[in-house]
């Protein structure tokens, strides 16, 4: 084996390293700050996903049939999850390779998060109209309670 035989081996992830990345994946909101993908192939078919989370995000209701292509997308995106993270165990992947796989799957899942979230209706934008309502609210709490904290000083 020559110099370069050897280095070529050195850019390959330890077992070490391996097991880090892994254990990085299962840890608890993993995926938070990941930029959702712009599109994924899912069965042949290319999805626009950070449209489509986008377009959720800004529908005021959504159909039981929108909600079921949602939970379906979801467990697609797990089984992409799955199939990345044994390629991730078991092949001999260069650091580059393994780098880009970790930061593929943290992706999917806060995808996956997204569309939970959009389907189950935790996330919507709120309406200008209701943004300076709750500002108004908040200000006006705020003079109450300065207005009763000057009156229970014992000063």
């Amino acid at each position: 084996m020559n110099q370069y035989d050897f280095q070529k081996l050195d850019d390959y992830i330890s077992k070490g390293e391996r097991e880090h990345l892994l254990n990085g994946l299962h840890r608890y909101l993993i995926w938070v700050g990941e930029k959702v993908p712009d599109e994924v192939e899912v069965n042949g078919e290319i999805i626009k996903l950070h449209d489509l989370i986008w377009r959720c995000i800004h529908k005021k209701e959504l159909t039981e049939q929108e909600k079921d292509r949602f939970l379906e997308l979801v467990t697609l995106l797990e089984n992409k999850v799955k199939n990345d993270e044994e390629i991730l165990i078991r092949d001999d992947l260069t650091r580059e390779e393994a780098k880009r796989l970790y930061t593929e799957i943290a992706s999917f899942m806060r995808a996956i998060m997204g569309l939970k979230e959009c389907e189950s209706g935790q996330v919507k934008l709120i309406e200008p109209r209701d943004e300076i309502k709750q500002k108004v609210d908040d200000a006006r709490r705020w003079i109450g309670f300065l207005k009763n904290v000057g009156k229970k000083s014992p000063l």
